[in-house]
This record gives C-alpha cells, sequence and structure tokens, in this order.
C-alpha cells in the first residue's frame, strides 16, 4: 500500500492491511473521530478518484467557501434575469446582473447607500436563502477534512469565511450602480459573519463535538425557545387580524402595482423577508408601544393623521382603536409558556435559575429582533422607521409577569387541591341518634 493511499494518519505504520471497503451510506453515518487533529482514522478516511484520506481543514475550508459562495451568487443572479426579463419585459441586460449581486448582498444584511440616504431596514429573513448553502458547506467541511477537534474547527469555518468574504467584496465592487452601492467594508463583515457563524454551528453537528454541552444548553435554552415561538405565533395571528380588516387598502396597493405573476411572486418573496420585521412592528403596535413613522410614533391610542400610501404602511389606522391593546396577552402567555417547560422545582434555586436563564435569553433575542426591525429606507420621512425601544420594555415586563401569573396560578392549584374536607357524616348521625333517644 502507498503513502498516498495509507493517508496522513497512517504514514509509518507497518501494518499491510488494506482500509475496509465502505460505502457512501456508511461514511456518513461515521462518527469521524481522528488519532490526530483533524485527520481520520484508516476505516473512515474519505476516498475520492485523487486523494484517499481527509483534505487538511485550510484547503476544504476554501473549497467550500468558493462553492457555497459563487453557488448562492450565481442562483441569485439567474431568478433575478428571469425575473427582469418576464416581468420587467426587458432584455437581460448587465443592470440585471448587478442587481442580482445586490440583492445577494442583501440576504446577508448589507446596508446600502441609495442616492444621498442609507437603506439599512433590510429583508433579514432571505438571510436562510445563504444559510442553507453554507450549512451545507459546513457540513461537508466536517466530513471531508474529519473536523474532531476545536482547533481545527476554527481553522476551517475561518478559511471558508474568509473565501466568502472574498467572494462577498468582489460582489459588493461589481454590484456598484450609479443609484445605488452597497457598503464594501460592511459587505465583507456580513458575508464573513455570517459564513463563519453558519459554517462553525454545522461543523459542531455534523462532527457531533461536545454532545454533553450541547444538550445542556438545549435543556436551558429550550423555555426561552417556546416563549419566543408564542410571541411569534401571536404575532402572526395579529397580522392576520390586521390584514383582514385592512384588506381593501392592500388590494388598492396590488392593483396600483399590477405586478403579474413572475412580479407577484417576486413581490411576494420580498414580504417574506421582511416577515421577521414586520411580526415585531405588530406586537409593538398592539402592546401600546407604537410604531414610528415620519417622527411621530403612531399607538392605537394616537393614530396616524393622514394615510401613508406605501404598501404595508398603510395598514396604519387613522383612528382611534383601543381594542387592539388585547395583544398584551401574547407576551404574558408567552411567560407562562416558558414557566410551564422551566418544569417544577423543589428549592428556591431550582425554581429561580432556569427561569431567570430563559429570561435573559428571551431579552437578548428580543433586543436582536427589535435591532432586525427598525432602521432607515431611505429619506425624508422614511429615515427612521421602527418600533421604539420601549417595546423591548414592554415585552420582557410582560414576559416576567407571565411567569409570576403561572406560579401564583400553579401555588393556588395546589392549594386549593389540597383543601381539608370536613367529613360531617358522624356527627349527623349522633345528632339523630341523641335526638331519637
Amino acid at each position: 500500500m502507498s503513502r498516498a493511499s495509507q493517508g496522513p494518519a497512517n504514514r509509518g505504520r507497518t501494518t499491510r492491511s488494506r482500509p475496509l471497503n465502505r460505502s457512501a451510506g456508511g461514511r456518513e453515518a461515521d462518527r469521524i473521530k481522528a488519532t490526530r487533529a483533524g485527520w481520520a482514522s484508516p476505516t473512515s478516511a474519505v476516498t475520492t478518484f485523487w486523494r484517499s484520506g481527509p483534505l487538511p481543514a485550510p484547503v476544504a475550508g476554501v473549497a467550500a467557501g468558493l462553492w457555497a459562495a459563487l453557488t448562492g451568487l450565481v442562483i441569485t443572479i439567474v431568478l433575478t434575469l428571469l425575473v427582469w426579463i418576464f416581468a420587467a419585459g426587458e432584455s437581460a441586460a448587465d443592470t440585471a446582473m448587478r442587481v442580482g449581486s445586490d440583492i445577494w448582498l442583501v440576504a446577508h444584511g448589507t446596508p446600502f447607500a441609495v442616492g444621498v440616504g442609507v437603506w439599512s431596514l433590510l429583508p433579514w429573513a432571505w438571510i436562510v436563502f445563504p444559510g442553507v448553502t453554507v450549512w451545507a458547506a459546513g457540513r461537508w467541511v466536517a466530513h471531508r477534512a474529519a473536523i474532531a477537534h476545536p482547533r481545527t474547527l476554527l481553522v476551517a469555518a475561518g478559511s471558508l469565511a474568509g473565501t466568502y468574504a472574498v467572494i462577498g467584496l468582489l460582489a459588493a465592487l461589481y454590484g456598484t450602480m450609479a443609484g445605488a452601492a452597497a457598503m464594501p467594508v460592511r459587505a465583507v463583515l456580513h458575508t464573513g459573519g455570517v459564513a463563519f457563524a453558519v459554517s462553525a454551528a454545522a461543523i459542531v453537528w455534523r462532527a457531533n463535538l461536545a454532545p454533553d454541552a450541547l444538550a445542556k444548553v438545549w435543556r436551558l435554552a429550550r423555555p426561552a425557545v417556546g416563549a419566543l415561538a408564542v410571541l411569534a405565533a401571536g404575532a402572526a395571528l395579529l397580522l392576520s387580524a390586521a390584514l383582514i380588516v385592512g384588506h381593501s387598502a392592500v388590494a388598492a396597493s396590488i392593483q396600483v402595482i399590477e405586478p403579474g405573476l413572475m412580479g407577484g411572486a417576486a413581490l411576494f418573496i420580498g414580504w417574506l423577508g421582511y416577515l421577521p420585521a414586520t411580526l415585531m412592528w405588530v406586537l409593538s403596535f398592539a402592546t401600546g408601544a407604537g410604531v414610528e413613522v415620519a417622527g411621530v410614533i403612531v399607538t392605537p391610542t394616537a393614530p396616524v393623521s393622514d394615510p401613508i400610501e406605501l404598501f404595508g404602511l398603510n395598514l396604519l389606522p387613522t383612528t382611534t382603536q383601543p381594542w387592539w391593546l388585547a395583544g398584551l396577552v401574547v407576551p404574558l402567555a408567552a411567560g407562562v409558556t416558558l414557566a410551564r417547560l422551566a418544569g417544577p422545582a423543589r428549592s428556591l434555586r431550582e425554581w429561580l435559575l432556569p427561569r431567570a436563564a430563559a429570561v435573559a435569553l428571551v431579552l437578548i433575542a428580543v433586543d436582536l429582533w427589535w435591532a432586525i426591525s427598525v432602521g432607515r429606507l431611505g429619506e425624508g420621512r422614511l429615515a427612521a422607521v421602527g418600533p421604539p425601544p420601549l417595546v423591548i420594555a414592554i415585552l420582557c415586563g410582560a414576559v416576567v409577569g407571565g411567569v409570576v401569573l403561572e406560579c401564583l396560578g400553579s401555588w393556588a392549584w395546589r392549594r386549593w387541591r389540597g383543601r381539608h374536607v370536613i367529613d360531617l357524616t358522624d356527627d349527623v348521625a349522633d345528632t339523630a341518634e341523641d335526638v331519637s333517644a
């Protein structure tokens, strides 16, 4: 057996045995553990037509970063060209390709300079699309480079993110147009940050690094995840109610735009990108914090004076509608869910610590949620739009209130079930005997 076929982890050994001929499914099911940092054992080494054994972590990271960036960029440009041709009725042009590059950068949260203003209120939900390709690239790196140690994990994820960020910089320079241009430094930071975070998580998951730590983190985070799910579901119900109430305004806006089939699909995808921000706007409005537009905070008790003829913003009411304040039930229900998922406790310490940790995670998540829901859509009255910071205090305070309500309700229920029932049957019988006597 040659030195190349043995692989780096097996050089210097005198054994003549050949590695097991394992199928692709068997290799995928392996828990890759290495005898050296980043290198596979003989029975789990990956074999290709040009190399036997795992790739070095930097090489695998660079290859995966190129694949993930170019795949996402090409798919985005092709879809933009299709919409450009069929919806706009124009032939494919260099401008369409530049727009496709900009859309790919927007999916990573890169802000743009538009005219003299800045476009920073971005469709953050689009981050799912590059996240899928980067996750697949991270899983491939974990298997192909046989990642088994944290040091090799950092090297692989760093090389992948660095390569990905270089492509992001080139896309920002190529996508520059007369009216809009991505900020190159922010493009590098955003694309590299997304690539590093997602690929590192994928490598940890695929290589099964620190399973005990992951299980412990999930136990701590499960109540917070449940509370955030209740917040999102409640906001979705409130949004559905708002769309039903304001369906005429939405229909009028669509009739003015007349997007057509392809344009309508593109408009729907764009709205899905703003769905997280929309849900936070609905929660802020329904809990009384309101929404800031054109320097004015619109609340259920302080409506906007003149309707805003802009798709989405035309749902803001022009009359007083205090019944929307019933939305405070949503964060209270989230707090009750958090307390129930935290489980019972045998002492005050066991009761307090998981709930305090979960509330802290909810606070961090709500902060991030609010941060991606505010920004600028241009200049003038759209220079600052979104919920005010007061919504963070209202939501977290209501969640804590829900935890307290669940505690009081559980205590009252236990008291009621454990109440002492006085049996008067014997006393009545004795009294009847005395009377008869």
